[in-house]
């Protein structure tokens, strides 16, 4: 009895995996023309109205069109082939979907391939992979001169956190000098392997004043600029004050003498 129960509950699983309902299924192909990889999916028989076909690769939607057709194919990037696809198609009131698996080496790419840190702070540098089969192996070096040095979580101040598709370096208490440079993450599956190049810029934590410490500069140098002036221009000032207080009143000086002569005649 539980045999059963569980090669039922097997069943089960798989009929919601592959998206078939009751009274359809739907069959895939993969088609290799040249260059080019073509997928294909067919929905055998329906009971409801499609309308319309959505292609995805992990939880990116590659194509959609509102085509009520029971056939839908999608022609695969040959930068990015490896990878697990799914066909949709689109009804009411659920679509049915299913897997087509396109097998190949990694395609690693840096999530952002130049990161700016600071100088004693932190930093995190990802990469990541949608191949398949998935990657079963991440590795991370610091690119030097003198070869590549491995980094994990013995390396001192920074752990790496990895899964199947994506892989975080995490630096801790930045060095300017010892840790700025150019970073590798390599991806490696059955299939192959495959890596990205990421470049750590650092600043130091002084950066940031610099433009107030400039700012600052500039009002002490016109401070001083003004003083100086001031102290140039007083004794101008002083010497002008005390020669127009020496001069003689105007009331005195030969206009007196004048008048006593007359007052004597």
């Amino acid at each position: 009895m539980a045999a059963g129960l569980l090669v039922l509950l097997g069943f089960t699983l798989l009929g919601i995996e592959s998206g078939s309902g009751a009274g359809s299924n739907i069959s895939t192909s993969i088609r290799d023309e040249g260059s080019r990889t073509r997928l294909t999916c067919t929905l055998n028989s329906s009971d409801t109205h499609v309308l319309g076909h959505r292609w995805m690769k992990g939880d990116r939607v590659l194509q959609e069109d509102t085509a009520p057709d029971l056939t839908t194919e999608y022609e695969v990037d040959p930068e990015e082939r490896s990878g697990q696809y799914s066909c949709t198609f689109l009804s009411e009131p659920a679509g049915r979907t299913a897997r087509v698996n396109v097998n190949g080496p990694p395609k690693v790419e840096a999530v952002a391939s130049s990161v700016l840190g600071i100088e004693g702070e932190r930093a995190v540098l990802v990469c990541k992979s949608e191949s398949f089969p998935p990657v079963t192996e991440w590795a991370w070096y610091k690119i030097t001169e003198a070869g590549n040095k491995v980094l994990n979580n013995k390396s001192e101040n920074t752990f790496v956190v990895s899964s199947e598709t994506k892989t975080e370096l995490h630096m801790q208490e930045l060095d300017l000098k010892a840790d700025a440079g150019e970073y590798a993450c390599y991806g490696t599956n059955t299939e192959g392997v495959d890596h990205a190049v990421i470049t750590l810029r650092l600043r130091s934590r002084l950066a940031a004043l610099w433009p107030f410490l400039g700012v600052l500069t500039e009002v002490v140098v016109v401070v001083i600029i003004i003083f100086a002036f001031e102290k140039c221009r007083k004794p101008e000032v002083v010497l002008g004050e005390e020669d127009t207080g020496s001069a003689p009143p105007k009331s005195s000086g030969p206009h007196t003498i004048d008048k006593d002569k007359r007052i004597a005649n």
